[in-house]
């Protein structure tokens, strides 16, 4: 075996593409300066941005768009750190976080999340390009102080940039006009589904071209079915041999009708009125300009199931659809990251160095818990899992009452008894609801006799013996119930074998009793780790 020729050899590819568009047989674009953008709508007409702009001022368009926007908006947005434990990355992430506190955008745009919304709406146009104007920034702030800085950004009109074979950018001036090579921190580029075939990406406003036509020539013929079908028609009718000066001055009168609303004609001439009739609950002309509708907000919004629910109320598909959305909306989202996170590796480069972790935008939602997760932590405190309050309250939005006048105190209910076998409480109980027993009941209980010796009254006898025997049951089941769960979950073992165990434990029970005992330390168990992850 030649090994000195085939290390020759693997070193003649290393780091070489093969299948490059110049290599490429059909590869007539490989040996252009600028790449074409493949759209077809680009293609036809070359007047992308204007038609853009005219689908965009649809009424439909524009309010799908502006929904979309609202749930953009609705996110908040943080600076993690490129790697943990790294005092560089660090500093890195707090460099960025201080330039987005301190740094206006432009003078026109003055949110920073308005600029990720820019860059998220690539997905209407295919792509967006973003200018960074980069100066030594000087600011009393020493994390800003002396560095590298974008002191603007700009957002471009996309007809100023083009892309090469490669997909490198290439920027469209007077004196370039087929396209001038610039540096990759000079133009911050947003894509959507782009491809190294097409590094333009795929435009959703080019999908809503043609229902966008089609509506906008609708609506003309709707309008003119109006005029001319939205009145009625006067009909007079003449006697046979009427001459025709008396038939003109007839259809004058049936002229100035329509203004004046009456008609002065002959005696036995008669005048109606007929109303059109048209068959079905919608026009074609109407309905073709709901189907263009829906269309559009299909290629928008990604919601084929809401578009074609018409009048139809159906909370399962509702929420399938908004699932559908929110997943849609992440999806965009990410494009707005990744390119702020594109701007944070060039700051991060030019003022710690190229070996420094970049620090990364996430969007995140403040979600507050509702009715359901309120029952969830009474019911784990019921089990005696004993979660956090402080983090109930926290995750429930609730802040906690500083002084006492301004706590709401649960109300006071008594305490309820387990009694032995045969003892019943009364069954009508005193005015102030605590539950009372009779001097029968009370002889039977054990200890009684003990409790009256020492003091106590009847109902704090009963308080005491109730809140005993919780312990003790607590104590003598269900923890260790629980903890012979929690082994055998640790060692692998099935729940049949649990099962079957279970009765060493507590002894004698019945079917009823052992399956009340497996369900109640399930239960716990699970509402225990709950609490604890809440916490």
């Amino acid at each position: 075996m030649n090994l000195k020729g085939l290390v020759q050899s693997v070193k003649g590819w290393l780091g070489k593409p093969l299948a490059t568009p110049e290599s490429d047989p059909n590869g007539f674009f490989g040996s252009l300066a600028v790449l074409p953008n493949p759209d077809p709508l680009l293609r036809a007409m070359g007047k992308a941005d204007l038609v853009y702009a005219s689908i965009m001022a649809d009424a439909h368009v524009v309010g799908d768009i502006r929904s979309i926007r609202g749930e953009f908006r609705s996110f908040e947005y943080r600076v993690i750190t490129g790697q943990a434990d790294n005092p560089k990355a660090e500093a890195a992430r707090e460099l960025c976080e201080a330039f987005l506190a301190a740094v206006r955008p432009n003078a026109i745009t003055a949110d920073w999340l308005e600029v990720m919304w820019q860059m998220a709406t690539a997905v209407l146009t295919g792509y967006r390009v973003h200018e960074p104007v980069w100066e030594m920034y000087s600011s009393t702030n020493p994390i800003l102080n002396g560095k590298l800085l974008p002191t603007a950004l700009f957002d471009r009109p996309n007809r100023r940039y083009r892309f090469d074979a490669h997909g490198n950018t290439l920027l469209i001036s007077r004196g370039y006009l087929t396209g001038q090579p610039i540096e990759p921190y000079q133009a911050i580029v947003s894509r959507h589904m782009a491809t190294v075939e097409n590094p333009y990406g795929q435009a959703l406003l080019s999908s809503c071209f043609w229902p966008w036509t089609f509506k906008t020539g609708g609506w003309r013929w709707f309008v003119k079915y109006c005029e001319k079908h939205g009145m009625p028609w006067p009909i007079a009718r003449y006697p046979e041999g009427t001459q025709d000066s008396d038939i003109d001055r007839l259809a004058e009168a049936l002229e100035n009708m329509l203004e004046s609303g009456y008609a002065v004609v002959q005696e036995g001439t008669g005048v109606e009125l007929l109303v059109p009739n048209s068959t079905g609950s919608m026009l074609p002309q109407e309905n073709l300009i709901d189907r263009c509708n829906r269309e559009m907000s299909k290629a928008l919004t990604s919601q084929a199931m809401t578009s074609e629910l018409q009048g139809v109320g159906s909370r399962a598909a509702n929420e399938v659809a908004a699932k559908r959305q929110s997943t849609v909306n992440d999806a965009d989202r990410d494009i707005a990251a990744e390119s702020m996170s594109e701007l944070f590796s060039f700051i991060t480069l030019f003022n710690f160095g190229p070996d420094v972790p970049a620090p990364k935008i996430e969007f995140f939602k403040q979600e507050k818990a509702g009715k359901d997760r309120a029952e969830t932590y009474d019911l784990a405190r019921k089990m005696g899992a004993r979660p956090s309050k402080k983090a109930m309250l926290e995750e429930l939005g609730i802040p906690a009452a500083e002084e006492d006048d301004d706590a709401l105190l649960p109300d006071s209910k008594p305490v309820q008894s387990q009694l032995p076998p045969g003892v019943k409480p009364v069954q009508t109980p005193p005015a102030d609801g605590a539950v009372q027993f009779s001097a029968e009941q009370l002889d039977a209980l054990a200890g009684w006799t003990f409790a009256k010796s020492i003091g106590l009254t009847e109902q704090e006898a009963v308080e005491l013996a109730a809140a005993a025997a919780d312990v003790e049951i607590e104590r003598a089941v269900f923890k260790p119930v629980y903890q012979m769960l929690v082994q055998y979950e640790r060692d692998g073992k099935t729940l049949a074998q649990f099962r079957d165990d279970l009765g060493d434990l507590v002894g004698g029970l019945d079917d009823a009793g052992l399956r009340e005992v497996i369900e109640r330390a399930l239960q716990f168990g699970m509402l225990r780790g709950a609490a604890t992850d809440a916490d």
